[in-house]
């Protein structure tokens, strides 16, 4: 949720921490972050959110087998809640 800064009429507080003014907007999810909550045109939120294996799609969930995060490309097997990874299975990641 987007909150202006008290006494700015064009600045926005970061949808993050709220309490700095937001000068980026990130590049998968649209949030309006501060310099501190940006880096390499991403949030913060979607850097801890990414897929460990091939680093570039949001991750769905954890590998059962090593507990890396992954996203749905990465994914070599499953049967709904329960994911392996294709590393752990032996496939080159996408």
């Amino acid at each position: 949720m987007r909150r202006p800064i008290f006494g700015l009429r064009n600045s926005l507080k970061c949808e993050i921490c709220e309490e700095r003014e937001a000068r980026n907007t990130c590049s998968i999810c649209g949030r309006s972050v501060c310099d501190l909550h940006f880096k390499e045109g991403i949030c913060s939120i979607c850097e801890m959110s990414m897929c460990e294996l091939c680093k570039k799609n949001l991750s769905i969930g954890y590998c059962e087998s090593c507990g890396s995060l992954i996203c749905e490309e990465c994914v070599a097997y499953s049967n709904g809640s329960r994911r392996i990874c294709k590393k752990c299975a032996g496939l080159p990641p996408s």
